[in-house]
């Protein structure tokens, strides 16, 4: 009797199972696809749950020109997830003995200035207060489509002024992890890329990722995309990988990015307690490489990354074995909004996503105004009965839908509006499109 009892126990959880996983595959289809209906989306998406792939698709064009599909092979730029592999192999040295994380960095730089109150830990967790490279006008004028010397990197913040005392605020900086990839290269003997060939991409046989995208051969290899809409879209050449160095050089595939995960869930490169360490959150919820937070009582630790043309997520819930890989070759700002939705679907949550709300009249009105960003461009916001448009300059009107109260996007192309109340009761404009911000005050403001 107890036989047949758990013969129908196990034979309704396989049915419970069987019936589930084309559902969870429908949810995250229906999703992905409405993603790449509001052209949020264009890429790779790989996701695991109990350490089992559950998803695995591409989507739209890895080129538009030649009309091939991305695949869930295509090779793609994934920017600052960079930032993982480096603190990953720093924190391998240190199991070896070589750098402490405790290390002041004026032994590896001592033509810093202030270098003896910066440690490695500072450099990991963005807590140094260097200046930060991407707001250097030379180097953001620099074309990076040519090699850049490490010597030259470092000129355009090594002897600027800290932002704040290291270690007492956090600011997100690239030249930090630029320092990490100089100092893996002084205490090894090898070159940054070699060392994140021997301590991860071998051993975990990550076969499709390297760091000269620039130069790579493959017929799977995605063109990036600066802009991406219904009516217009623009490629790019991508960077040279001396440009991003340690801080955002790596390309991958969501495949790799799979072994990459498993070989953190088995701790196969670092140990179960460096890896406790690089999980555990300093300030503002980042920890050695990695973002920190909490959903649905889990921890999930998180990297995205933007760089020419490409944008990236991934995801991980360590105690649940379970990974979401998004690889994009068109900006998405907004690419995390994805990520955090397949997790909702995976533990059966509800969520949002760029689901239109209707506003009063009355709070539309106070938005409807024109807006200086500068004395050279000026957004103009309109209504129509209950719809809002915006207009840039002298261009063509287009509708911004809201999703929140003081918050509208564009349905055919990566635009986002922000509308901000100060506290003299004026307003300010922000506009987001792709990467790049602008913001503006109105100019008939009433208070």
């Amino acid at each position: 009797m107890r036989k047949q009892l758990l013969l129908i126990i196990i034979t309704i959880c396989t049915a419970t199972n069987v019936f589930a996983q084309p559902q969870l595959n429908q949810k995250i289809a229906a999703l992905i696809e409405k993603a790449v209906g509001l052209y949020r989306f264009n890429g790779s998406i790989l996701v695991c749950k109990n350490g089992k792939i559950v998803f695995e698709k591409g989507y739209g064009y890895q080129d538009i020109q030649s009309k091939v599909n991305n695949t869930a092979n295509t090779v793609f730029q994934v920017g600052s997830m960079t930032k993982q592999f480096t603190a990953t192999v720093i924190l391998k040295l240190a199991e070896l003995k070589k750098p402490s994380l405790d290390n002041k960095i004026s032994v590896y730089f001592p033509q810093l200035k202030r270098g003896a109150e910066i440690s490695i830990k500072n450099l990991l967790t963005h807590t140094s207060g260097l200046a930060e490279i991407f707001r250097d006008t030379l180097f953001l004028k620099e074309n990076k489509q040519r090699p850049i010397t490490r010597e030259k990197l470092l000129s355009f913040f090594i002897n600027k002024p800290l932002y704040f005392t290291p270690g007492t605020q956090y600011a997100y900086c690239n030249s930090g992890y630029v320092l990490l990839g100089l100092i893996i290269e002084k205490v090894s003997g090898k070159t940054y890329e070699q060392n994140v060939r021997d301590y991860i991409l071998s051993p975990l046989k990550m076969t499709h990722s390297g760091f000269d995208f620039a130069s790579l051969k493959s017929g799977q290899k995605a063109t990036g995309y600066t802009r991406f809409s219904k009516t217009k879209n623009t490629s790019t050449l991508p960077w040279d990988s001396t440009a991003t160095y340690s801080a955002g050089s790596l390309y991958s595939t969501a495949g790799d990015l799979y072994l990459w995960h498993k070989g953190l869930q088995n701790h196969t490169i670092i140990s179960k307690e460096n890896s406790a360490k690089a999980n555990a959150p300093f300030l503002a919820g980042y920890g050695l490489g990695c973002f920190i937070d909490t959903l649905y009582k889990k921890q999930v630790i998180s990297h995205g990354g933007n760089i020419e043309g490409f944008t990236s997520y991934f995801g991980r819930i360590q105690d649940d074995d379970v990974c979401v890989i998004l690889l994009n070759n068109i900006y998405n700002r907004e690419i995390e909004s994805i990520g955090t939705a397949v997790l909702a679907i995976l533990y059966d949550k509800p969520y949002r996503f760029f689901e239109p709300i209707k506003l009063t009249a009355e709070t539309l009105k106070k938005y409807v105004g024109t807006y200086e960003i500068n004395t050279d461009y000026h957004i103009k916001i309109t209504r129509s009965g209950d719809r809002l448009y915006a207009q840039i300059q002298a261009g063509p009107k287009f509708e911004i839908v809201a999703d929140k109260e003081s918050s509208f996007f564009v349905k055919e192309e990566d635009i986002r509006i922000k509308f901000r109340i100060n506290p003299d009761m004026t307003y300010t404009l922000v506009f987001y499109k792709g990467l790049n911000s602008k913001i503006g005050d109105r100019v008939d403001n009433k208070k």
